[in-house]
């Protein structure tokens, strides 16, 4: 199994989470404290890539101290170098809301920056997002179909062309620079649905689950493989993703306590209140979407044992996943990171790795 690091970009002080309702006004907002926290989001990237994360991963949202990455590349890009080694997954653009082609310049110049190490997620996007850029929710998960496909052609297509779609029409498309990795980086798609798992599989893209519970997870996994196997492929393990929040401590009756105000002020409620209130938020239309609950929480033994039933579950072979909460401090988030590099991820490398595949950070190991 692989780790990402998530690295959320959140604000650092207090006062923007008690604002009850999304979207949370600027006037909130003070320079110093924003400078401060993206400091800190560029040092715990670092700090990962040094405990041995495979990745770290950044998405894009709007209006929220939550999660300060309105433009994704832009954060990666900065990640980019500051992070010497892992991966950069940007898990995603919201590519409902954006320009295709735009993404896809973007995608390949930060596969330059990054020297071929870019990971793409194409995310469609929570429904008050929607209401940042006045897209229609009831087109966007068409849109992201369509804008999927646009961008992996725009990314491999050797030369000019044009496109003539039902929401997107581009006379000439010619991205310049092109990427390192070719034909293109490794691209996922959203899997928080039947239907999106499908779409993923028809077009041999790997698949990204967010926080559902592991039965669920398991569910819309096997949906996809057996997608994947009538449109005969098999995605690998390093094709099944999955983000969460989770704690470690030194033992399990420290790791119950954070977990007991991990999410105390949390801003995640927030985010369907106020004008986030005018859309249904997932909760509504996917039971079961555990936005604001830790997957992982324990001793670095128990956490061991979780890891290992949710693989032997789902199959899952990356996990991103973030340590912060609004409840815990700097500190006790960086411990669990720490803990988690050190005495859990070691310890369930070998899941959904055979004898002849060694995962790359084996094989980088033993070079």
């Amino acid at each position: 199994m692989q780790a990402s690091f998530f690295c959320t970009n959140s604000y650092l002080s207090p006062e923007a989470f008690k604002h009850r309702g999304w979207p949370t006004p600027p006037a909130l907002f003070r320079s110093e404290v924003g400078q401060q926290s993206l400091g800190l989001a560029l040092a715990q990237a670092k700090l990962a890539d040094e405990l041995g994360f495979d990745w770290v991963s950044c998405s894009e949202h709007h209006y929220t101290p939550l999660l300060q990455t309105p433009n994704a590349a832009v954060f990666a890009a900065a990640l980019s170098q500051v992070v010497g080694r892992a991966k950069i997954a940007v898990l995603g653009p919201l590519v409902s809301m954006n320009n295709p082609v735009r993404i896809a310049e973007e995608i390949a110049m930060l596969d330059q920056l990054s020297g071929g190490r870019l990971v793409v997620l194409f995310l469609r996007g929570t429904p008050n997002e929607f209401l940042a850029y006045g897209t229609n929710p009831d087109e966007t998960r068409a849109r992201t179909q369509e804008a999927s496909l646009l961008i992996t052609r725009a990314l491999t297509e050797p030369q000019p062309f044009g496109w003539e779609g039902r929401y997107y029409r581009f006379r000439t498309v010619s991205v310049w620079p092109g990427a390192v990795q070719q034909p293109h980086p490794p691209l996922y798609y959203s899997g928080n649905s039947l239907e999106s798992a499908s779409f993923a599989a028809a077009h041999r893209l790997g698949l990204g689950v967010s926080f559902y519970p592991g039965h669920i997870t398991a569910q819309m996994i096997d949906h996809y493989t057996q997608e994947c196997a009538e449109h005969g492929w098999q995605p690998t393990p390093e094709q099944l993703l999955y983000r969460c929040f989770g704690v470690v401590a030194e033992d399990d009756a420290g790791a119950a306590e954070m977990e007991a105000r991990f999410f105390s002020g949390d801003g995640a409620a927030n985010l369907f209140r106020g004008r986030g209130a005018a859309v249904p938020p997932p909760t509504q239309t996917q039971p079961g979407f555990g936005l604001g609950e830790l997957r992982f929480c324990g001793s670095p033994d128990a956490v061991v044992r979780q890891l290992t039933d949710f693989h032997e579950t789902t199959g899952v072979g990356v996990l991103d996943i973030g340590f912060g909460g609004a409840g815990i401090s700097l500190e006790e988030a960086e411990r669990s990171m720490r803990l988690f590099a050190t005495e859990v991820l070691p310890r369930v490398r070998h899941l959904g790795v055979t004898a002849s595949q060694p995962s790359e950070a084996a094989a980088a190991a033993g070079a």
